[in-house]
């Protein structure tokens, strides 16, 4: 009897385990909210990238630039399509706006974001390592409550790591 039900169990999720593909559900991890920036890293580190080269003084003007509510946010808009999902985002650092295309792949995890256009003009570190990331992303990782955006700066690759805002 238990041989009979495991067997039938078997056969009842069968099916359901066959229609996994491993690829993210891209327009759920993007769309629908509003990200914002927790911290910027080298991959695998947790640490904060020093953008500031030792500066105190400007690292805690950019934390505090940080910790308000409508800095250091993007918000992804678009739809899906076999497991590719893109449109336009819009990404607030301190003073720079800035707008574009993206387009990520479920399956291999690459991102790209094109016709990058920015209004207004930052002059503090965090708020240029921000832009530079969106414009260079190159792949994502995270689920529906974070976000990781990788981007190529020089010889290093770094990650912004974001949570729903």
């Amino acid at each position: 009897m238990k041989k009979i039900l495991t067997l039938l169990l078997c056969a009842v999720l069968l099916p359901l385990l066959a229609g996994c593909d491993g690829s993210d559900d891209v327009a759920e991890i993007f769309t629908g909210k509003t990200w914002k920036l927790t911290y910027i890293a080298l991959e695998g580190q947790h640490q904060w990238v020093d953008f500031w080269d030792g500066n105190e003084a400007a690292q805690q003007r950019s934390m505090k630039e940080l910790e308000k509510s409508a800095t250091f946010t993007v918000t992804f808009q678009g739809s899906k399509a076999e497991g590719v999902a893109g449109g336009e985002f819009e990404a607030q650092a301190i003073n720079g706006r800035t707008t574009g295309y993206w387009s990520a792949d479920g399956g291999s995890r690459e991102l790209s974001t094109t016709n990058i256009r920015t209004t207004g003009s930052d002059t503090d570190a965090l708020a240029r390592a921000f832009t530079a990331g969106l414009r260079n992303a190159r792949r994502y990782s995270g689920d529906s409550q974070n976000l990781y955006i990788y981007y190529e700066d020089g010889q290093t690759t770094k990650c912004m790591a974001f949570h729903i805002h």
